[in-house]
């Protein structure tokens, strides 16, 4: 299908990627110089090389001996496909190309908002939520508490370039929600309750027979769209982190256990 799609056999082009890369850009060369025709020649140069540069990503991604025709009012993925014309850049590419991928095996699973958050996204925007997701927990949540003006949360946070600004860029985004939230739960019976990072966990345990409920502490959160694009990122664990959440998530009448 990918080969339909571009009209070029995406095995070929795998197998001749540097030789192509130097013939695009001995084209580039000569058609800079060459004014309007040159620039409309070099839009439409661009626009193939991108696009079957993704396609040859995305075919890493696509399911083995998996066969599904997409529809033609499947707008998410044409418009996807289209929008990879215009991304040059290797990291967008690859993400881009998981998305085409992950559509590829399953039809539906986005909505046209995450293509339109994903057009919003350069490579310094992409490496900020890459590195802003090396704090969630529970896989959807960072602390508020890591914003705060407090000594020893600035100075973490310094250490890893993140401030309050980082957030807000990504909330801007669409890619965390806009506002702070908080959650509460009953918990009559009296259950331990765990969070976890990466693969660790801490476990928290009622302190006395008194408590009932459980109150998160305060977080951001992921929106529907962050939540799709992180399957297709890598953050990275952070030791100094996960011991600063033994120290610093604090949950009202509970606690760690070891």
């Amino acid at each position: 299908m990918i080969d339909r799609i571009t009209g070029f056999k995406v095995s070929q082009w795998a197998a001749e990627g540097e030789v192509r890369k130097k013939q695009i850009h001995d084209e580039y060369e000569k058609a800079k110089n060459s004014g309007i025709a040159g620039v409309q020649y070099i839009s439409a140069l661009r626009a193939s090389a991108n696009l079957i540069n993704t396609a040859v990503k995305t075919s890493k991604y696509i399911e083995p001996g998996k066969i599904n025709e997409i529809e033609i009012d499947n707008d998410f993925f044409w418009n996807t496909i289209e929008h990879s014309k215009n991304v040059s850049n290797e990291e967008m590419q690859e993400l881009i190309a998981k998305i085409i991928a992950g559509e590829y095996n399953a039809s539906g699973i986005y909505s046209m908002s995450t293509l339109q958050v994903v057009k919003m996204l350069g490579k310094l925007e992409l490496e900020l939520f890459e590195k802003i997701c090396s704090l969630l927990v529970s896989e959807e949540q960072i602390p508020q508490k890591l914003f705060s003006l407090l000594s020893d949360e600035r100075n973490f946070m310094n250490e890893l370039q993140i401030d309050f600004g980082s957030l807000q860029t990504l909330q801007s985004l669409g890619l965390f929600l806009p506002n702070e939230m908080r959650r509460s739960a009953n918990n009559l019976e009296k259950k331990n309750y765990r969070i976890t990072y990466f693969d660790k966990n801490i476990l928290f345990a009622p302190e006395n027979e008194n408590v009932s409920t459980i109150e998160i502490p305060n977080f951001f959160g992921l929106s529907v769209v962050g939540k799709q694009i992180l399957k297709h990122i890598n953050p990275q664990y952070k030791e100094k982190y996960f011991a600063w959440l033994n120290e610093n998530y604090k949950i009202p009448g509970y606690k760690i256990i070891k």
